[in-house]
């Protein structure tokens, strides 16, 4: 659930913010994860936010926020941290944008605790959230493919398909990532188009089980 989602806190003044609440169902095990997700901008900056949690099974949250600049309407990210709690232990996974020398830094850390820096052996004008809000702007045919952390492990590689346009664009997505054991990293997502919030979305037999079902349960548009 935690790609599905949309998407807080503050830099300068924003003139939009939205927020966005989701649950995730799966099977004769009813719901098993809740989402919301915040995304604010103004015409310079944007902050994107998004935090999920299981309701069942292991305890495990997640946290993605992504921030940077907004450049003739485009998320041009700066900085992406995926904050990862599972039990008693805490990853921090911090991603810095270096747009001059094309690099993008990991750092990574435990309970708090400095593990390593590294360097990417990739680079992608965008991370999964940036990506997912660019796409109105960015995608010029039903079918492309795109660079962004979070997609696939070596190369940032993820697909977009455009299987319908509308009132609601449907899109699958594949990320080349797994998002639970058992899966294939790939998202079937139904989309308003003309706020691009996700009204629901489906990871495919999640563990052979069942489909991993997430649907939209409230939002909040501040223009």
């Amino acid at each position: 659930m935690k790609k599905l989602i949309i998407f807080i806190i503050a830099i300068l003044s924003y003139s939009f913010s939205m927020q966005a609440t989701y649950e995730a169902k799966f099977g004769w095990f009813g719901t098993v994860a809740i989402a919301t997700g915040y995304f604010e901008k103004n015409e310079t900056n944007y902050i994107i936010k998004t935090f999920a949690k299981t309701t069942k099974f292991i305890d495990f949250q997640n946290y993605h926020i992504s921030k940077g600049r907004i450049i003739n309407g485009i998320l041009v990210p700066l900085r992406y941290e995926n904050i990862i709690i599972r039990g008693d232990k805490k990853y921090d996974l911090i991603y810095t944008f270096d747009y001059l020398h094309k690099k993008i830094y990991k750092t990574k850390y435990k309970n708090g605790k400095f593990i390593y820096k590294r360097t990417l052996k990739y680079f992608a004008n965008n991370d999964i959230l940036s990506l997912y809000f660019n796409l109105p702007l960015i995608m010029k045919q039903n079918y492309q493919t795109f660079k962004a952390i979070g997609g696939e492990r070596h190369t940032g590689r993820i697909d977009v398909n455009i299987l319908q346009k509308g009132k609601i664009t449907k899109i699958k997505a594949n990320l080349y990532n797994k998002i639970f054991a058992g899966d294939k990293g790939v998202l079937y997502l139904d989309i308003n188009t003309s706020n691009w919030v996700t009204l629901k979305g489906i990871v495919k037999n999640v563990l052979r089980i069942g489909d991993l079902k997430g649907r939209l349960v409230n939002l909040k548009i501040n223009p």
